[in-house]
Formats: structure tokens, C-alpha cells, sequence
């Protein structure tokens, strides 16, 4: 697959998954809300980090929109983990495993895991040998900066044949 093609596909499947990732969180908001406060306002801020997030992601902001992304992403991984295994502060344990939208859950935010580690660990594309201000030294013996420094020694001398 071309590496450009590959990039865009990248883009986009980062920008569907924190979007859904939000969208989620945003629709079970007002339940969580309801059961206790401080968990309520964490979905809430969820959703709306996930539209900063990809705000980012689709300007090319490795940096900070990606990496968004995935403190948004791998945050609620681990707190749905942490609420069904030891629970969270002032809540029991939520048994509901296999809940639809807990389950859709995971495998958008797993899923987005995945996709920015390829982002993140995809090698740079290979830079030509020739470039200006750079080292031809593994190139060629001399280098050219050699040569030019030759050339400035002899002005007047006749080219090599």
C-alpha cells in the first residue's frame, strides 16, 4: 500500500475510533451521571477530549492530537477495568461485563490503542543522499565539501580529466 494512502487510512481510522470513543461516553453520560456524580463529569469530559482530540488528528498533530486521543482512549480502557475488578471510589463493583455499549466500548478504545502505536512507531520516510547543508561524507570517500575545498585551494588550476 502506498505510504501516503496508508497515512490517510491511518488518519481516518484514528479520527472514527476517538470519535466513537466520545460519542459513548457523551450518550452514557447522564446514566453514569445519575449513579454518581464525579463519573458522570468524567464520560462527559471524555467526549468532549475525544473532539479535541480529533480536532488534532485531523490538522496532523501527532503530538498532542494523537496523543490526546490516546491518554482519552487507553484512560477509559483502564477505568472500565478497574470499575468491573476493584471498583471505583464510592461505587461496588459493576458485574456487567458483557454490557453492548461497555463491550463496543473496549474494542473502539483497543482498537485506537493500535492505531497509534502504528502512527507513532512507522519509520520516517528514507531522506535522499543529497540534501543542502548535509554530509555526503558516507557517499562518496571525500565527501563534496572536500572537493570544494580543493577547487578554493586551486583557483586557477585546469579541471581533472
Amino acid at each position: 500500500m502506498h505510504t501516503q494512502t496508508l497515512s490517510r487510512t491511518r488518519t481516518w481510522a484514528g479520527l472514527m475510533l476517538v470519535l466513537a470513543t466520545g460519542l459513548i461516553h457523551g450518550v452514557e453520560g447522564p446514566a453514569n451521571y445519575h449513579e454518581a456524580a464525579y463519573k458522570g463529569i468524567l464520560f462527559f469530559l471524555n467526549a468532549a477530549g475525544a473532539l479535541v482530540a480529533a480536532k488534532g488528528i485531523y490538522r496532523g498533530e501527532k503530538l498532542w492530537g494523537w496523543t490526546l486521543g490516546v491518554l482519552i482512549s487507553a484512560g477509559a480502557l483502564i477505568l472500565y477495568i478497574v470499575s468491573h475488578t476493584i471498583g471505583l471510589p464510592g461505587l461496588e463493583i459493576d458485574d456487567e461485563w458483557l454490557e453492548p455499549l461497555g463491550m463496543a466500548s473496549l474494542l473502539v478504545e483497543g482498537l485506537y490503542v493500535l492505531v497509534y502505536a502504528s502512527v507513532m512507531t512507522r519509520p520516517k520516510p528514507h531522506q535522499h543522499t543529497l540534501y543542502a547543508g548535509g554530509d555526503l561524507g558516507r557517499s562518496s570517500p571525500g565527501g563534496m565539501h572536500s572537493m570544494s575545498n580543493h577547487v578554493t585551494h586551486r583557483p586557477n588550476a585546469a579541471p581533472d580529466a
